[in-house]
This record gives structure tokens, sequence and C-alpha cells, in this order.
């Protein structure tokens, strides 16, 4: 009896192991593929990593302390903030826009320029206005802003709280209140978010699509859905046809139709304002539901809604917000582009005849001077033209100031440039600045592997230990980026677009309407970074083998296999990891990656090695493992494969699993074990979820495990 006891507890807890590994791996599985809704929780005062989110706890403490009745939902996206901002911005070349209006100069995307969208008095918002106005930390103030973040379930309300909201509006009629009320309430979708959404739509006397005759009969449209275009003619006739399609003949008709809409996207996890524009919620894919193209539209409805919950004296009430996070968010929030004018480096100079120009610390006549221009044989980098006149230049030892760009003794002259050199971008999420240095106005984030055009290698801006290389991207945007994020391109992984009529661009390697992020063009370059593998073997999904890729602009996603080819015509071969190898001389230690074998070992030590095997026998293949002894010279030195922490030379679920189990403390590692610093594939001295999310990234084929990047 006793031995079937103790046989039933192995079994139990063996069970109890496999069905934790399995919801840990599936948890970093799908991570990686960003198929899966948000994992959202109430903010308890304690329970955000301040360090993965950083300034979110202080703004939200300050909330809840003015508001006891209000909880925060914290929604933790899983999107990496920067890859979230490329794709918003991608308008340009579709879905999704983002459109601005009555605003210029750093508030207008420098690719689209002065193309005009929509009824032709909208613009494309610049990348600094998407950072902006997507980032939560702004809009968390004791003001209206934060109201776009509200939860959208239906809030008890009197048919007269709705009529009071309705004031000064052309709907302000009771049948109408009661109307709004009744439908939001069958619904369980906020009035008030309602009401704001029509007045967002048509204003407060109504707009031209509000009521629309046509052969007789009146139609009507309150939330302006379908009405789109690129004229007043086309948007008025889309509406036109919206309405009718749907038979939206009354009043009451319209406002259950919208509000029918209106919750297609709470149901699918849009449920606030912020949602509705910018869709960071997984669970039906991303970026693809976006209700409006207004970028400002989730803080001025938000002022609306506000507005006539205060009037209804609800503030007091319990009330949720739920607040977006993201991956890799900077520590500082992003900033507005008011008063900072065309950010884009150019060259200028003193003209001839002129001397003694002085550089300023302010940008006016009574600023410090920090430096005086001898003559017209300084050239200087202008990085930031503002609206009264005046230029921010940078000096090439790092000091900047600010000079009036008057005509009549300065002149810009052609970009300094010295090559044209196609670079790589060797590590995630690498600023790239309008001037060197980094207290300069970031323009965007660069991803690893993207394509990069250099045209100054000269090193003139060097300082503080560190030289700034100018270059430029795909959309022609320019900037400065550290060099040692700069290598040279592997072409061997570079491919085009063949797919007429375009090819999606995906989120998870798969078809389906679900995980499309973008059209991309037939034709478009784009470099491989990996592929789709599952326990690191690549496998068909849908019948099509599928590659990790990331495009010019810096959107990464799954395409087919299919649908590329390269210089030669060819589709990608299996996807292979780089191999390297790192000779650590102080720890007598040599670094592997997956792909490095025993070759790759005696080409890095150029010498002739004895390797044997951790356990003494002699090494009888091209394998190598952690554990392995390297002699060089009569020196031995141990093998760390990154990765293969169980020691058999091969990176597979059973290294996954012993990095599970030291995490689960269920077993545990000599920090100075060759195995430990196999497992710390971050090679940041310890173990943690990074160096899991890596294996398990390796194992899917959309990361590398690399010494160096």
């Amino acid at each position: 009896m006793k031995q079937k006891n103790t046989l039933s507890k192995v079994i139990s807890a063996l069970l109890l192991f496999i069905l934790l590994f399995y919801i840990i791996y599936n948890l970093f599985a799908n991570e990686v593929n960003a198929a899966y809704s948000s994992n959202r929780y109430t903010y308890n005062g304690s329970n955000i990593d301040t360090n993965a989110y950083p300034g979110f706890k202080e703004r939200i403490d300050a909330l809840k302390k003015s508001h006891p009745n209000w909880t925060f939902t914290i929604m933790e996206t899983g999107l990496d903030w920067n890859q979230v901002i490329t794709a918003e911005t991608a308008g340009h070349w579709g879905s999704p826009l983002n459109l601005i209006q009555g605003k210029s100069e750093a508030w207008i995307c420098s690719t689209c320029g002065d193309t005009a969208y929509d009824n032709g008095s909208w613009k494309h918002a610049s990348e600094m206005a998407i950072r902006y106005y997507m980032d939560p930390r702004n809009w968390l103030t004791d003001n209206s802003s934060l109201f776009q973040f509200l939860q959208l379930d239906y809030i008890e309300s009197t048919d007269e709280q709705i009529y009071t909201a309705l004031a000064n509006t052309f709907l302000h009629n009771m049948d109408y209140a009661k109307e709004i009320n009744s439908a939001c309430k069958e619904a369980n979708v906020n009035p008030y978010y309602v009401v704001a959404r029509i007045i967002q739509e048509q204003g407060t006397k109504g707009g031209s699509t509000w009521k629309m005759e046509s052969d007789g009969v009146t139609y009507y449209n309150l939330f302006n859905i379908g009405a789109s275009g690129n004229s007043y003619d086309v948007i008025l006739a889309n509406a036109l046809a919206t309405a009718k399609k749907n038979g939206w003949t009354s009043i009451s008709a319209s406002i259950k139709g919208g509000i029918s809409t209106l919750n297609s996207y709470i149901n699918a996890g849009q449920n606030t304002q912020y949602l509705n524009k910018f869709d960071v919620e997984p669970y039906a894919g991303t970026y693809s539901r976006q209700y409006m193209q207004n970028i400002e539209a989730p803080k001025n409805e938000a002022s609306k809604m506000y507005s006539c919950m205060t009037n209804a004296g609800l503030l007091n009430q319990s009330l949720n917000f739920i607040i977006p996070v993201f991956k890799n968010m900077p520590g500082t929030v992003s900033q507005s582009p008011d008063g900072v004018g065309e950010v884009y480096p150019k060259n200028i100079r003193v003209k001839e005849g002129h001397t003694d120009v002085v550089l300023r610390a302010d940008s006016n006549t009574n600023g410090k001077v920090v430096y005086t221009i001898p003559d017209s044989s300084i050239v200087l980098l202008s990085v930031e033209r503002l609206s009264n006149g005046w230029h921010k230049v940078v000096l090439t030892d790092g000091r900047y100031g600010y000079l009036r760009f008057d005509t009549s003794y300065l002149e810009e002259i052609d970009d300094l440039t010295n090559c044209y050199e196609t670079k790589s971008i060797n590590t995630d999420n690498i600023p790239m600045f309008v001037g060197p240095g980094s207290s300069q106005t970031l323009i965007t984030s660069l991803s690893y592997g993207q394509s990069v055009t250099r045209i100054d290698n000269t090193g003139r801006y060097t300082f503080g230990g560190t030289t700034w290389d100018r270059i430029i991207l795909a959309d022609g945007r320019q900037g400065f980026v550290e060099r040692k994020y700069l290598s040279d391109q592997d072409s061997s992984q570079i491919f085009t677009i063949s797919a007429d009529g375009g090819l999606f661009l995906r989120s998870t390697a798969a078809t389906g309407e679900e995980n499309k992020i973008r059209l991309l063009s037939d034709g478009t370059k784009v470099t491989r970074i990996g592929s789709y593998t599952e326990n690191g073997i690549e496998v068909m999904v849908n019948g099509f083998y599928w590659d990790y890729i990331i495009t010019p602009d810096g959107a990464k996603g799954y395409v087919a296999r299919n649908y590329l080819r390269d210089s030669n015509g060819n589709n990608p071969t299996a996807f292979t990891a780089k191999a390297e190898v790192e000779i650590k001389e102080e720890e007598k230690e040599i670094y592997v990656t997956p792909t490095a074998n025993v070759d790759d070992i005696k080409a890095k030590a150029n010498s002739d090695l004895y390797m044997e095997r951790a356990d003494g026998s002699y090494l009888e293949n091209n394998v190598s493992k952690t554990g392995d002894k390297v002699w060089i010279n009569d020196v031995m030195y141990t093998v760390v494969k990154l990765g293969d922490c169980s020691g058999d030379g091969l990176i597979n679920s059973a290294d996954l699993l012993k990095i599970q189990k030291y995490l689960l403390k269920v077993i545990d590692m000599d920090k100075n074990s060759p195995y430990f610093v196999a497992s710390d594939t971050t090679m940041d001295n310890t173990i943690n979820s990074a160096d899991l999310l890596k294996v398990q990234k390796y194992l899917l084929g959309v990361g590398n495990i690399e010494i160096s990047k």
C-alpha cells in the first residue's frame, strides 16, 4: 500500500509539473505571437512593475488619492511600444490612418507633408504626434483627458439626466433622451459615451449626415458610420448608402444601429474611447479595428463625456479606468510637438564675408552666448526650425544652442554626406535622434534587422566616447544613431515581396482576417530575421512556411514564404541563425551560439585543439555541447553553448523545461557551473523570464540567441 501511495504521489506531482510546463510554455508562445487577449488586473497600489512601466504608478496613485471611489485596471497589451508606433504611423501606405486638423510643423508627417486626406482639411499626423497622443501617461491627470480610459459599461441614469446631457444640442428632446437611455441600458453601454460620440460626429447643431433625403425618404446616420472618402460628396454618398443599407429611417433606428456598431468594438475588448481609436487589444487582431481616423478624438470625446457626467453629478460614483501599458516604453513621457517647429537635420553656415555670428543658450537675443561662429569655414547642423524663426544648432562636440536664421548672413547648404552605405540595425529599440546626442529630439526607434542608409561615416560627431553617424530611412527621414548599432547588411536575407495585389504582414504565422497588420505592396523589399518553428523545427501552417520579417520602416511580422523572392527569383531556404564563438580568457570559457560547432571553435582559436566531453570521453563528432573541455595551447577552457543548459548540444524543450524548473524553484543550479551560464542567454549574470523568453523565441524561430549583435 505504501509503495502504491508513493507511486501515486510521484505521478500526481509529475502531472502537476507537466501542467505547469504547458501553462508557462503557452504563456510565452502567446507573448511571442501576440495571439492573445491583453492581461488585465486591478491595480492595488503595488502590483505594477515600475521598471517595465515607468511613470504610471505615481500618476495613478495621485488619482486614487483624490478619488477613493475610482478603480484602475492595468491592461498589459504585451505589445512593444516602438512596434505599436511603427504600425500606427504606417497610414501613409494605408490603414491605420491617424489624421489631424488645424496643425502644422512638427505635428505633420514629414513623409506625407501637405497631402490632404478625408475632406481635404486633414493631414497625416507625425510620429511625434502619434507618440504624444498614444502615451497614456500624458493623460493620467485629474481632468477630462483621463476619461478616454473610462470603461464603457452602462452607468445607471435617469432619462432626465440624459436630457440634461443633450442640452444645447440638436437632440435636446425628452423622446431622444429616452431612446438613448433605453438602448444603452439594453446594450450595457455608457449613455454619456454615446452622447459624446454623436456630438463628436455631428457637432451641437447637427451635421450634413445626421438627416438626409433620398427619393422622398428621410435617412439618419447620427454616428457617421461608413461616412468616409476624400471629398464632401463622396463622404455624404457613403453615409447615405450605409443608412439605406441598414434601414435607418428614424432617429430611433439610427441610435440603435449606431450603438450596435459601438458595441462590436466594446465586445472585442476595445471598451474605452482610447481603445476605440487605437486598436491595441490583441483579442481580435491589432490596428485593424479603429473606429475613427482623428488622432485627437479620444481626448476630445472624453472632454464631452466628462462634461455630461459632471452635469449629471456622476463623478463620485465607482468608476473604473482601463490603463494600457506597453513593453519597452521610454522612461520619459512622450513630448508634445507644440512649439517644436520643423524637426529634420539640415546644414547651414555663415555666408562669405560675415564673421562672429553668435550661438545662444535660448531662442532669444537675451540668451547667453554659447559659441561664436568665426566665419563660413564652420558648417553647422540645424536640427529644429522653431516657429519664431530661430534654429536649434548642434556643434561637432555635442554642444547646442540657438541662432535666428537671417538670410542676410546665413544660408542653407547641401547635406554633408560622404557615403551611401546600406547598413542593418543590430539591436532592438535603437533611438534615432534628429541630431547627434541622446538629448536631441527623438525621431523614431529602430528595430533589429531594419535596413537603413548611412550617409555620413566621417565620425565628425564624436564626443563623450560615442560616435554618431547620420542615416536616412526608406521614407526619407534623416537622423543620427550611435555607430555601434550599425552593421553590414546580410544580403542573403534581403527579399522582395512577389504578390499581385500585395501581401499582408501578419501578427501570427497563419492566415485569417484577425491577424492582419497591414498590406505590403508587390515589390517591397524586406529583411528576414527569423521563421516560424515548433520545437525548433520549421513547420507548415495553413499550407505555408512562414518567415518573420522586418519592413524598411521597421514593422515586424510574418509573411508566407511562397511570396518572397531573392535577387535570382528564388524562395528563401530554411532560416538558420548565425554561428558565433567568443573565447573568454579570464573565465577560461568559450561561449558559442546554438548553431556553432567544433569547426567554428577551431576557426576562432586559430590553433590546434584537443576536445573531450564533460564526462572525459573523446569528442567523436562536430557537435559542441555545454560542458565540453577544450585545450588551446595546453590551457583548458569549458564550452558554454548558450541555451544548451541540459548539456546535450541541442536547444529544445528540455532546456526550456530546465529553466522553468529553476524559476519555479523546483531545482537549483550552481552559479559557477557552465549550465547556469548557458541558461543565462541574456548574459546579465542572472536567470529570469527574459532568458526563458529568449529560448522560447529561438524555438519558435522568431529570435536568435546571440553573443553580440
